[in-house]
């Protein structure tokens, strides 16, 4: 069955660029630096273009009244504060995530370029959009490379029902002959950007995502973003539940190195500390490694090529759906989405146009109805 866009609940098709132009002014406007402005944009356009909807233009109401009102730092400059050739430390200095993680990005493949191997952590930042935008920015520069970031505490270790992780994800990113290969997921069995995407289309959630503060698994979508947000006694799942029988406690080990790598390691805060004293405090973690020091990278692009075509050719467990690895759909949803306009729920559009009237621009210029 060909890959095609579900037209439920949609009601306007967007250009990318105009997109992309809407975002970069509304941010520039609320007050960021326009350089910082337009890399923030282009991470969150780039996750609708890819059917991330969860994490895309729908998040910028809290990028603009964050900047508006000064919990996230509109002059940061992010600053390297720690130096030991292959392994760096940035102070964000509470500004934008996206500028913060892509300065590491780039000092993380420049060092690695250098010394082979690379980690870089960064501090004291905020909310950075879709990892696989800057795995991949590292990937198309020869390196396998990983990414990943806290988040507020919303995630319960299995045995609790107490929110102590973010839902912290996990990406990667390797090259190939083409475009990278690159995985972006939580360690979470769902995020809450996910419940809210659901929440737009009136679409339900599944039993043993969520715990309510009575330890019992919810399906009551409101209530459990809403206790998410206020921090409430709702909780998210690890990946494979609540229970060691379905994995949980992998899920579970999973987050708690993420919230190592981008808590105490980073001299970031962890997530049950984060967003206090009138800053994020989040961390990220960036590691790089060169192709070129393993070998003939052309080599091994071609082995990664090789991998990747016989996991395609598996016989599929659904004769109408072909057998895909991380990153396949996004391709396709993004050519679609590039050619014909990016899909956008009616509420997402009335919520962007409310910021264009807020910020003092012009509002978002629709293609077409859906």
């Amino acid at each position: 069955m060909p890959l095609t866009e579900d037209p439920a609940g949609w009601r306007r098709l967007i250009d990318a660029a105009e997109l992309t132009r809407f975002v970069t002014e509304a941010l520039h406007a609320a007050g960021a630096r326009t350089s910082d402005a337009a890399v923030t944009a282009e991470v969150l356009v780039a996750a609708d273009l890819g059917g991330v909807d969860s994490h895309g233009v729908a998040r910028l109401r809290r990028y603009v009244e964050g900047l508006r009102n000064g919990d996230i730092n509109r002059h940061a400059v992010p600053e390297t504060v720690s130096d030991k050739g292959s392994v760096c430390v940035l102070d964000a200095h509470n500004g934008l995530g996206q500028p913060a993680l892509r300065e590491a990005i780039d000092l993380a493949v420049s060092r690695a370029e250098q010394f082979g191997t690379s980690a870089v952590m960064v501090r004291r930042s905020n909310h950075m959009g879709i990892a696989g935008w800057f795995a991949e920015r590292a990937a198309r520069a020869g390196m396998l490379a990983m990414v990943s970031t806290n988040a507020v505490p919303q995630v319960a270790p299995m045995g609790t029902n107490e929110p102590m992780f973010g839902t912290n994800p996990l990406c990667y990113a390797v090259p190939t002959t083409t475009s990278p290969l690159c995985f972006d997921g939580a360690t979470s069995t769902v995020s809450r950007g996910k419940l809210e995407q659901l929440d737009r289309l009136g679409e339900p959630m599944l039993n043993g995502w969520a715990l309510g503060p009575d330890g019992q698994s919810t399906t009551d979508i409101p209530e459990t973003v809403q206790g998410l947000i206020h921090r409430k006694g709702y909780a998210l799942l690890p990946l494979g539940g609540g229970d060691k029988d379905h994995g949980g406690h992998k899920g579970s080990a999973m987050s708690l190195l993420i919230e190592l790598l981008c808590g105490p390691l980073a001299g970031a805060q962890w997530s049950r500390h984060t967003y206090q004293n009138g800053e994020g405090g989040l961390g990220h973690f960036v590691f790089c490694l060169n192709l070129n020091a393993l070998g003939d990278a052309d080599t091994i692009r071609a082995g990664v090529d090789e991998l990747a075509q016989e996991v395609r050719s598996g016989t599929p467990t659904d004769r109408q759906a072909p057998v895909r690895i991380p990153g396949d759909r996004r391709r396709l949803v993004t050519e679609m989405r590039k050619e014909g306009g990016i899909p956008v729920l009616e509420s997402v559009v009335t919520d962007l146009n409310d910021i264009a009237e807020f910020v003092g621009i012009n509002p978002v210029a629709a293609l077409t109805y859906v």
